[in-house]
């Protein structure tokens, strides 16, 4: 009995002095690994799988692999090229990228860098460099969820940026010239910073989500993609599969077009379009359900009242309600509509005020005034509303009289036969 206990306690501290052993060994492998671009002759500022290739790196080693961390930290105010040699597999796998002081590097579009993270949250790249990192080739995202972040220069992808059914978070400057999955499921999410995003859909899968919750962001999108606007700024149209408004700023120039199935603002969502008084202007095109705030950028209208039945088309598709189209209703409406102050020299300025689906400027001199339709997503001219309603009484007045004249010629037939 003793003697199975001993053997049983012997083969437990076997095994956990393996596992420390095998912590050690896993812990050990990941390396810092500082960029000196060195190596004799022609392999010199070469990053590859090539023995001869190792002299690049401060320790040195042939090619540094998916848990260590490379090291850029040039001090050169001129761009460093760095020429990524494809190799057999084509695949030059790293932990994270580190960049720091003032330089620039250029990554060729030789071989496919592929980011596999480290730390938690995962960082992927970290820049504190003024610099621009340009990524000529493919760079592909090799965890669950990473960030890109720099808190100084650019990070730039000109070549292609693969989330491979990943989500990637970027922070600050970020340019993408073209961004997609080779697998589905893929989101990416602006964290904050100025950032350029194009997609591509010949990368593969696309991406199912982009996130804006911070920053200033502008996108040509893709109509694969779901844009939801959490925080910061979207500026520009672009094609959406779905747009949902919740809490930050969508903003559209006059000529541009946001083309989506469904646009969907919420309370604390806004919207700022912009209309010219050549009746260009921005739009919305997809079925839309109305809510938050409407701001109406309206420097181009110019200082002179427009003519009665003149129109600016903002939103083109059914207004809707809870995902279905459906005939307009009052619960698809903005809760505030204003114009900018810069549009202080239209005559239309000031407070707009809600009369159930529509939104009504104070009235021009010339007694005409603006209204958004949420029934129709127009912004029209109308004459004042004393005249409409003058009018309208009119023309019933006019009914009545004429249909009782005919009546009574009638009855005066009648009673004469």
């Amino acid at each position: 009995m003793r003697s199975n206990f001993s053997f049983a306690r012997s083969m437990a501290f076997a095994l956990m002095a393996i596992g420390t052993v095998a912590c050690i060994s896993s812990a050990a492998s990941a390396a810092n690994r500082t960029w000196t671009g060195t190596a004799s002759g022609t392999s010199a500022q070469k990053w590859g799988t090539a023995s001869n290739f190792a002299g690049n790196w401060n320790p040195a080693v042939t090619s540094p692999t998916s848990v260590d961390t490379a090291i850029f930290n040039s001090a050169s105010a001129s761009n460093r090229s760095i020429t990524t040699v494809a190799g057999a597999s084509g695949l030059l796998p790293i932990g994270n990228m580190v960049f720091s002081n003032s330089g620039g590097n250029i990554f060729s579009a030789a071989g496919s860098i592929v980011i596999s993270g480290s730390g938690s949250p995962s960082v992927g790249i970290s820049s504190t460099s003024s610099g621009t990192q340009n990524f000529q080739g493919k760079v592909v995202v090799n965890s669950a969820q990473q960030t890109f972040q720099t808190t100084a220069g650019l990070l730039n992808f000109t070549g292609t940026l693969d989330l491979k059914g990943n989500y990637l978070k970027g922070v600050g400057a970020i340019s993408t010239a073209s961004i997609g999955s080779t697998v589905a499921g893929a989101t990416y999410e602006v964290v904050s910073g100025t950032q350029t995003i194009n997609f591509d859909g010949t990368t593969g899968g696309n991406i199912d989500s982009m996130i804006v919750n911070g920053g200033n962001v502008s996108s040509g999108g893709d109509p694969a993609t779901n844009l939801s606007v959490q925080g910061g700024i979207y500026t520009g149209g672009g094609s959406f599969k779905n747009v949902n408004n919740q809490s930050g700023l969508l903003f559209l120039d006059a000529g541009e077009s946001l083309n989506t199935t469904n646009y969907v603002q919420t309370a604390g969502g806004t919207v700022e379009m912009n209309v010219n008084s050549d009746f260009s202007s921005s739009t919305v095109l997809g079925n839309y359900q109305l809510g938050g705030a409407m701001i109406l950028d309206a420097v181009g209208l110019g200082s002179s009242p427009f003519a009665i039945g003149d129109s600016w088309k903002l939103f083109i598709g059914d207004n809707f309600t809870s995902g279905s189209a459906s005939a307009a209703n009052a619960g698809s409406n903005f809760s505030s509509f204003a114009m900018t102050t810069s549009s202080s020299t239209s005559p239309y300025y000031g407070t707009f005020t809600r009369f159930g689906q529509e939104w009504q400027s104070p009235t021009a001199p010339d007694g005409t005034f603006l209204v958004f339709q949420a029934a129709t997503g127009n912004l029209v001219v109308v004459p004042e509303p004393s005249t409409m309603v003058f009018a309208g009484l009119g023309v019933a007045m006019s009914g009545w009289t004429m249909w009782k004249k005919r009546r009574l010629s009638k009855l005066l037939a009648a009673k004469a036969s």
